[in-house]
């Protein structure tokens, strides 16, 4: 057997006992030391003095794969079992195994209950369940059914044909080894009905090791999608729910930060509600778990939700930082491009929440696009020196984001729309998030939605940040809205296009025809036509303005807007859009039932909701906790009465809002190093 030892000292010899009071004695033991800095190897050491089937393997600090891997490297049985250096066996556990193995020559890997056991080792009454049926392929995608691999016994023949574990795979290394040799399909995986093992919980480093479990799965998931694709593709979303589930569980066991396990099960159910709703048994009573020991967590020791912070929007001006970039890279000019039509209203706020950034090597370019009102007098009164600005006729937001970039010459290139605002440290976490990852060609944020008077609506776009990829731009556009955007200059070199579109030739980057929708058809075309990745930062860094008239209001124009788009990119990437352009359709005439439902015109989300599903219908499949809840809210918006219906939506923003700032939080924390740097 091979027991894996970094810094156990406490448990050790309870854990070698348990071995030693095998009621079989033919075994040997392989401690692999891995670089302990406490007493374990010297524990160890003295133990194996007396007790000649007992041999200590010493290697630096490298990772229990590793470890194991090495025991295993240095055992002679046939059979070979793994103990945690924490965990405990019940006498009988080798017999039983041994006999199981020898009855059936076709089994590969055989393993039994497990009772939990508390940190100080003991019994909790609690044991594991698992399937009385052999593995399968899915059940190790999920969580893992054996629980732990000091429940293992398997044949040598078996690891040396599929391998040992990952190196560097400290989490999900167990179910990816058990899914190679599921898999492999020459041996079986079965259980034994009876406890055998003894797990200890540990209440040590909560957080991160739930963060790093999930961190590992996603990479066994990554694994398993080079020798098994199609098993992926067909249960990856129940998977993930199931796992997340599993992740809420052990928060709670754990007794971690309240609000990691409520994103968890938030997650659990946006990837696959009808898998998770099939074990009501298991899902309600842990969202209810979780969200109640959040708010006895809120009502014990309150915490305000962090308001998006707006105090460049006073009428004495902003106070302008002192700092300038990180000390550890020059200083790179970044061009901040506004496109200003008619809005005298907004623009002062905005353009001082550009001068109110932490990072000051900027240019702001206001660009007017043929304004009549105030606004460029508004601009031209207020005193800095970075500040230019161009007029032109008007050509359209499109129009003015070009003129802006074609009069830039900054590295980076930001985009803000007179309405909207950004935090102070917008640039710098954009300017730290493109010089730590030279590799991400867009950089873009979370929003949290304001209203027409700068007021924060409690409500976030919380999009994906991470693997984003040609077809979700299309389906689901992550990067949401214009403002919250910082490029690189390369990056737009690679999009650009020469056109003759009033009376010269010209540099373009956004298409000028389009009045809506230019964004999302821009992003498509750096996705499909360079080779620079995308990527979002986990913090709510834009300040996103919802007002009831202009573009973004008329739904048929945007979705006519819209679609020309999809007639765009079929030009020069056809195939693209065959794949995904029905997709595509029904997410966006949903993302339009509901923005129908906002504008207090429900009949008309009712109708566009009915239309998303008929063109798509696995959207109900893939998204169904989305799609459901967006037919419910039409659906009682055309039933209820004006004021009640109002009620119920107040209420349910704020538990949505709640429910996004955790995940904004959560992501923050699952990704460190896309906040600020150690400079900032």
């Amino acid at each position: 057997m091979v027991v894996p030892v970094f810094n156990a000292a406490p448990h050790l010899l309870a854990t070698l006992r348990t071995v030693q009071q095998q009621t079989l004695s033919n075994w040997e033991l392989i401690a692999v030391d891995d670089g302990s800095t406490d007493a374990s190897a010297s524990l160890v050491a003295e133990l194996a003095q007396s007790d000649h089937r007992i041999r200590l393997v010493r290697q630096a600090n490298a990772g229990v794969s590793i470890a194991r891997n090495r025991g295993v490297a240095a055992c002679r049985a046939p059979l070979i079992a793994f103990l945690d250096a924490d965990d405990l066996w019940h006498p009988d556990k080798l017999l039983a195994h041994l006999e199981r193995h020898q009855a059936d020559g076709d089994l590969g890997v055989s393993f039994a209950r497990v009772e939990f056991l508390t940190p100080a080792g003991r019994p909790t009454g609690l044991v594991a369940s698992h399937p009385q049926l052999p593995l399968r392929p899915p059940d190790l995608l999920c969580e893992n059914p054996t629980t732990t691999t000091s429940n293992w016994v398997l044949r040598r023949e078996v690891f040396e044909a599929v391998g040992g574990f990952l190196e560097g795979l400290s989490y999900s290394e167990d179910l990816e080894w058990l899914l190679r040799v599921i898999c492999d399909g020459r041996w079986r995986i079965e259980p034994i009905d009876r406890v055998l093992t003894y797990y200890r919980t540990s209440a040590g480093g909560l957080s991160s090791s739930l963060e790093k479990m999930e961190e590992g799965w996603l990479r066994l998931i990554g694994e398993a999608r080079r020798y098994a694709p199609e098993l992926v593709a067909a249960h990856f979303a129940a998977a993930q729910a199931v796992h997340l589930r599993y992740l809420a569980r052990r928060s709670l066991r754990l007794r971690g930060d309240p609000a990691q396990g409520v994103d968890f099960m938030v997650r659990a159910l946006q990837s696959d509600l009808p898998r998770l709703l099939r074990e009501p048994h298991r899902t309600s009573p842990t969202a209810l778990a979780v969200l109640g020991r959040l708010l006895i967590h809120r009502a014990r020791a309150p915490l305000a939700s962090p308001a998006p912070p707006t105090p460049f929007i006073h009428a004495d001006g902003p106070t302008r930082p002192d700092a300038v970039s990180r000390p550890d890279f020059p200083a790179t000019l970044v061009s901040v491009v506004m496109p200003l039509y008619n809005s005298a209203a907004t623009v002062r706020a905005s353009l001082e929440s550009v001068m109110a950034q932490t990072y000051t090597n900027l240019e702001i370019l206001v660009v007017d696009d043929g304004s009549t009102d105030e606004g460029v007098a508004l601009c031209r009164s207020t005193e800095d020196p970075r500040l230019r600005i161009v007029q032109q006729k008007n050509r359209g937001l499109a129009g003015a984001r070009n003129t802006g970039i074609r009069e830039s010459s900054g590295s980076f290139v930001a985009f803000l729309d007179s309405d909207d605002l950004w935090l102070p440290e917008k640039i710098q976490r954009h300017v730290d998030h493109l010089c730590a990852h030279p590799e991400v060609g867009v950089s873009y944020s979370c929003s949290a939605f304001i209203d027409g008077a700068g007021k924060s609506l409690g409500i976030y776009q919380t999009p994906a940040l991470h693997h984003i990829t040609p077809d979700l731009i299309l389906c689901r556009n992550p990067i949401s809205n214009g403002s919250c955007v910082v490029l690189r200059r390369q990056v737009l070199d690679g999009i650009r296009f020469e056109a003759n579109l009033y009376g010269t030739t010209e540099s373009y980057w956004f298409d000028d025809s389009f009045r809506q929708s230019e964004d999302i058809e821009c992003w498509i075309r750096i996705a499909l036509q360079t080779s620079w990745q995308i990527e979002g930062i986990g913090e709510a860094l834009t300040l996103y303005r919802v007002s009831s008239g202009g573009l973004s209001a008329n739904i048929e124009k945007q979705f006519a807007s819209w679609q020309r788009v999809l007639d765009k990119t079929a030009t020069y990437a056809p195939d693209f859009i065959a794949r995904h352009g029905r997709r595509a359709r029904g997410y966006q005439l949903r993302y339009l039932a509901r923005r129908a439902i906002q504008e207090r015109q429900p009949r008309v989300g009712v109708r566009l909701v009915h239309q998303s599903i008929g063109t798509y219908p696995r959207q109900l499949l893939e998204e169904p906790f989305r799609t459901l809840i967006t037919l419910a809210a039409g659906y009682l918006g055309v039933l209820l009465p004006a004021s009640l219906h109002s009620l119920l939506e107040r209420v349910m923003m704020r538990v949505i809002g709640a429910m996004q700032r955790l995940r904004i939080d959560a992501s923050a924390r699952r990704h460190p190093d896309s906040r600020a740097s150690k400079g900032a």
